[in-house]
């Protein structure tokens, strides 16, 4: 002879599947979150390291020019001394 299933035991049977599938969806969920975050992380180191080359040759731009300005006041005032003495 079979049991008769009471609405009871029909609701906790519903009550089970659906926390089960709670748990695998949450858990989707985190694994997309986890493999979006790593992602992420990757570009934007990708990004930093750009960055940090772009400073680093701007900044050796930088002492470059530094350097050629001294040397074209050194010209300019040896071209002074030279029209002086022609002078």
């Amino acid at each position: 002879m079979k049991k008769k299933l009471g609405p009871n035991f029909i609701l906790k049977d519903i009550e089970k599947l659906l926390a089960q599938q709670t748990v695998i969806i949450l858990s989707a969920v985190d694994e997309k979150l986890e493999q979006t975050k790593k992602e992420f992380k990757q570009e934007i180191n990708g990004l930093r390291i750009s960055v940090d080359k772009f400073v680093g040759f701007y900044t050796k731009q930088d002492q470059e020019f530094t350097v050629m300005k001294e040397h074209m006041k050194r010209l300019e005032a040896r071209l002074e001394k030279l029209e002086a003495k022609q002078a």
